[in-house]
């Protein structure tokens, strides 16, 4: 059954590859098209094929995708730049994100007590980091500020890394409550904390190293490909035989191989982001074959909810906690605000929450997928009729010469995910 599974998948990532340019035109993106396909030959649907929700294949298609997406966005950071031209993403990341867990951690367990505080924590961190490719117009579409485009951007690229550290410690804490009174939970958190740093460090750096020295001179150019893509996947191998987080290998090995390589182009990093867009297509289709119909017998109104405050309100106001005293106007702030869709990080956390025995472990992981599907409709099919309003307006303030945040110089990236594929 795996096999038809796999060949199902198969087919339906090439229907969409031969028809993408004219879905596109007709605001259908990728991960809205996987739901659905998945959704109607799946248990819930048609019944044509059955996923086990627990098995090892799922997990790891889950866990690989995310770590190349990790390795992927981590190799374009330019450290120097995030000093000076990255206003935006500093805030989102560094102010935005905290109050966003915070205080999706206060809603939550206002609203459904039932799930504790370490239960709400965690589905707020799982809700808190955001997939610009789901709304792809927005970090794409060269009439927006470009400031504001690469903030989304870079903010979708890091905040994932980011919450792992977070999300691995309540996952253990929800998993086992006693390991926070014994010491253990700190002594796991170390080791996956610290052996992740490791291995990602050790491959990511030591291959960086390698990979510039060689260069032109002894590879050629497809090759130059291939390396990145097997130095990232090292890195996630590498931290999880030390018994460390290969999510944390990932980004960490990410982030020395582009300094020690200086290999941040599309050029060569791209086919590790092309591969990561397939695998991402897979994830989609896995919410809807399985993990979709799932969480719909753990949903009710308060769950429902939370969503949309979660998808509406709190992204809003974390938002505008970053970004206060910046002199951004409203039609910023909303476009910001409302642009914060939630992916492939929140898929993966769902998956690796089902697999571990938590008591809220269901109703967290449903609340989650329900987030992610609402967010991949909603945000797919409000980004070009968005854009093309916000763009007006800005086009009209920046005629004006007036001098704002959104006309902040920052340098340019490729958007990630399957936003790469595009180029």
């Amino acid at each position: 059954m795996e096999n038809i599974s796999t060949l199902v998948g198969v087919v339906f990532i090439l229907v969409y590859a031969l028809l993408s340019r004219r879905l596109d035109r007709w605001w259908i993106t990728m991960p809205m098209t996987m739901i659905v396909l998945g959704f109607l030959v799946g248990p819930s649907g048609f019944g044509l094929i059955t996923v086990d929700l627990r098995s090892e294949l799922v997990r790891s298609v889950a866990e690989l995708t995310l770590a190349l997406m990790l390795f992927h966005d981590a190799v374009r950071i330019d450290l120097a730049a995030l000093k000076t031209g990255y206003r935006i993403p500093l805030r989102l990341l560094g102010i935005g994100l905290p109050v966003m867990i915070v205080l999706g951690t206060a809603v939550a367990y206002g609203m459904m007590p039932s799930l504790g505080l370490v239960g709400a924590a965690l589905l707020a961190t799982m809700l808190a980091p955001t997939d610009a490719a789901l709304g792809e117009a927005v970090v794409s579409d060269e009439r927006l500020p470009v400031s504001i485009r690469q903030g989304l951007n870079v903010e979708s690229g890091l905040n994932d890394g980011l919450s792992v550290p977070i999300f691995l410690v309540l996952l253990a804490l929800a998993a086992d409550p006693s390991a926070a009174h014994t010491g253990a939970l700190v002594t796991e958190m170390g080791r996956q904390i610290g052996f992740g740093i490791l291995g990602g460090a050790l491959i990511g750096g030591l291959g960086g190293l390698l990979f510039r020295f060689s260069g032109a001179h002894t590879m050629l150019d497809p090759w130059r490909r291939i390396a990145v893509l097997v130095i990232a996947v090292g890195c996630f191998v590498c931290a999880a035989v030390l018994g460390g987080s290969g999510f944390i290998g990932a980004f960490v090995g990410g982030v020395l191989f582009g300094l020690a390589s200086e290999a941040r182009s599309n050029a060569d990093n791209g086919l590790t982001g092309n591969l990561g867009t397939v695998f991402d297509a897979a994830s989609f289709l896995l919410v809807g074959v399985m993990l979709l119909p799932f969480a719909l017998h753990y949903l009710g109104l308060r769950e429902v909810i939370y969503v949309v405050v979660s998808l509406v309100v709190l992204r809003l106001v974390s938002v505008l906690a970053a970004m206060l005293g910046t002199g951004a106007r409203w039609p910023t702030l909303a476009f910001m605000g409302w642009f914060g869709p939630r992916g492939l990080a929140t898929v993966v956390f769902s998956v690796m929450l089902l697999d571990q025995n938590v008591a809220v472990g269901n109703v967290v992981a449903s609340t989650a997928i329900l987030c992610v599907v609402l967010s991949a409709f909603a945000h797919g099919l409000s980004a070009p009729p968005l854009v093309g309003a916000y763009s007006s307006w800005w086009n009209k303030r920046a005629s004006s010469g007036a001098e704002a945040i959104e006309a902040e110089k920052v340098a340019v990236h490729a958007p990630r995910g399957f936003g790469a594929a595009h180029e």
